[in-house]
């Protein structure tokens, strides 16, 4: 299948002031699948105005909770009616393996549509009312309302794209603001799947825009003075460029930034569980993802057993097209990642890490950006175990097995995304978790989800995504205070 769209605006699908068109590539094949137009920073502009419009105008601010609730959950049901095409759209422009797929970048991401409708629908405070008060006057009293921000600049990536535009778009949506949806430009096509479903599902023109570009449409996008909010998965180095850019008109900011989550194998865990490991988490998406733990800190007498068990493991993972059920491990998104990738393990070998697997590309894969999976042993202080490489490269770094060492380590990093602490002691588990500087820390295993509060510390991002706390940063709260009679002053 081909997937052509134009851009979304004002509840129209249109060419205009495009600059070019963009191809979209399948990453397991190189072949096209696709084309959008290429926005320009006009075309931003007119996106921009078709939501200030939306909001200011309404009625989409000043619908009750339940209709806005109404149109989500349509949405949903469109969605779900629609599953077998949006898989086959996100493998096609992600790489992403069949049961990934179905658990995170598809389907199992609808849902977060109907969550929000329920949550602002039955159970988001809007108002909180304050006790009476006495005064010269009479009684007085006071309530805080919580109403949305205006209109939202929502950007994303191109790792997990139906996934992180459901999450951005769904509160967003649900809270009464109106949105401009730009997708990274490797992976447009599931976003303009959203308008589509967005329009067929009642949102009243303007309350959702997609349109697509480069750098210089997401300055547009985060500097325009009529944007309130700019919501933001992505690079840490882009983040920065955001914040930046957003300053000059005290924009608020919600930001989901880059990872070096660690996962720590505390010093009780037996040599079994050392054999279990593996690749860890890099073998998910190819490493492609913020939240992924592609630091291992394991105590140094687990070592051997841990390489006893990779060797074991090597074998069992199966690099090919995604499409294929027995495939383990899909590609990268593009050459210039793959290349990234290799830059990276070069330096590993630079710095003197110990490669104990992979660093190469599959021999007798003509077509594809395939990587095999690779695992480093070195020390923390190397860039392998520093930066964020966003492909399918763990680095092992071994340590003492002493509690005090293993937070240090966890905690020497610019990044505090996620976390994870193995051991067979719940309160030891307890003591860990809140050592470590970290948004998420899972107990013998890894949590990822967007469920509920999902953020970083650090230069891992500001603010959360997921359940009530979700909904906040795209709130304005207000402080009302009611007089039973008008105040006289003197002189008047």
């Amino acid at each position: 299948m081909t997937w052509d769209y134009e851009l979304f605006i004002d509840g129209k699908w249109t060419s205009e002031g495009a600059d070019g068109s963009i191809d979209v590539v399948d990453p397991a094949t190189e072949g096209v699948i696709g084309s959008v137009p290429e926005a320009s920073t006009k075309t931003a502009v007119r996106a921009i105005e078709a939501a200030r419009r939306a909001f200011d105008e309404g009625p989409w601010p000043y619908m009750k909770p339940s209709e806005r609730a109404a149109r989500l959950t349509a949405m949903a049901e469109i969605l779900e009616s629609r599953a077998g095409d949006l898989r086959e759209l996100i493998i096609a422009e992600t790489g992403s393996t069949g049961f990934l797929t179905d658990a995170v970048q598809g389907a199992g991401s609808i849902g977060m549509l109907r969550s929000n409708a329920s949550l602002v629908e039955h159970a988001f405070p809007w108002v909180e009312n304050g006790a009476p008060t006495g005064g010269p006057t009479g009684l007085s009293g006071s309530a805080i309302v919580r109403e949305p921000i205006g209109v939202v600049a929502a950007i994303t990536p191109f790792n997990f794209p139906f996934m992180l535009n459901v999450v951005k778009v769904a509160p967003a949506l649900a809270v009464g603001c109106t949105v401009v949806l730009k997708p990274h430009p490797w992976t447009p096509l599931d976003a303009m799947l959203i308008a589509e479903v967005a329009a067929a599902a009642g949102i009243p023109p303007g309350v959702l825009n997609v349109i697509t570009g480069h750098a210089e449409v997401g300055d547009e996008l985060t500097s325009n003075p009529m944007v309130d909010m700019v919501t933001f998965t992505g690079s840490t180095a882009t983040g920065r460029r955001i914040m930046a850019s957003a300053a000059g008109t005290v924009k608020k900011v919600q930001l989901e930034l880059g990872g070096k989550s660690a996962t720590v194998v505390l010093g009780d865990v037996g040599e079994d569980y050392a054999r279990s490991v593996g690749f860890g988490q890099v073998l998910m998406h190819c490493g492609q993802g913020c939240v992924l733990h592609t630091r291992l800190l394991l105590p140094e007498q687990l070592l051997d057993a841990y390489k006893e068990g990779l060797d074991a493991m090597r074998p069992l993972i199966t690099i090919g097209d995604p499409r294929n059920e027995s495939t383990v491990l899909g590609p990268l998104i593009r050459e210039q990642q793959r290349q990234r990738v290799e830059g990276y393990v070069a330096s590993g070998l630079e710095q003197g890490a110990e490669l104990l697997c992979g660093g190469q590309r599959p021999a007798g894969m003509e077509k594809g950006y395939y990587y095999e999976p690779t695992v480093f042993v070195s020390t923390n202080d190397l860039r392998i175990a520093q930066e964020e490489i966003f492909g399918p490269v763990l680095t092992v770094v071994p340590y003492s097995g002493e509690d005090e060492d293993a937070v240090r380590l966890a905690n020497d990093s610019i990044y505090g995304l996620n976390s994870a602490v193995f051991t067979n002691d719940a309160d030891r588990a307890w003591a860990f978790a809140r050592q470590i500087r970290s948004g998420t820390v899972g107990h013998n295993a890894h949590r990822n989800s967007h469920a509920f509060a999902f953020g970083g510390f650090k230069q891992s991002g500001i603010g959360r995504e997921g359940g009530r706390e979700g909904l906040m940063p795209y709130l304005e709260t207000k402080a009302v205070i009611l007089n039973r009679e008008p105040t006289t002053y003197v002189g008047e």
